[in-house]
């Protein structure tokens, strides 16, 4: 009896050390590089409603998007696929967001220091 919960004790322990990275399947880019272009997706959503941006032509902003997503090796179709992905996969994407958020505020912060000077 005594090895049993031995073995099962160590079979829990060798589970819970296991290797924490992500795998998501191929075509879909790593929660990292996820972050990375929420990040700027946010932030040029972000200059679009507060009127930073300024354009009314619906194409000039698309353009814009799509420069977003050529700077970290995006297509819309990709990026669509990927938000889909982590859409399915709440725990990832909450991870995401957070880091997400994490990213903005350290850049407001960034901003708001440079401001002050």
């Amino acid at each position: 009896m005594k090895k049993l919960v031995f073995g099962a004790l160590l079979y829990v322990l060798a589970s819970c050390h296991g290797d924490n990275s992500v795998r998501v399947p191929a075509g879909i880019i790593s929660p990292d590089s996820m972050v990375q272009v929420l990040t700027d997706v946010h932030i040029f959503q972000a200059t679009l409603q507060l009127g930073y941006f300024k354009s009314d032509s619906v194409q000039v902003t698309a353009k814009a998007f799509d420069d977003i997503l050529k700077k970290h090796h995006l297509t819309q179709g990709e990026y669509s696929k990927c938000l889909e992905y982590y859409c399915y996969h709440p725990d990832l994407f909450d991870d995401i967001y957070e880091k997400v958020l994490n990213n903005i505020s350290k850049q407001k912060a960034e901003l708001l220091g440079k401001k002050h000077l």
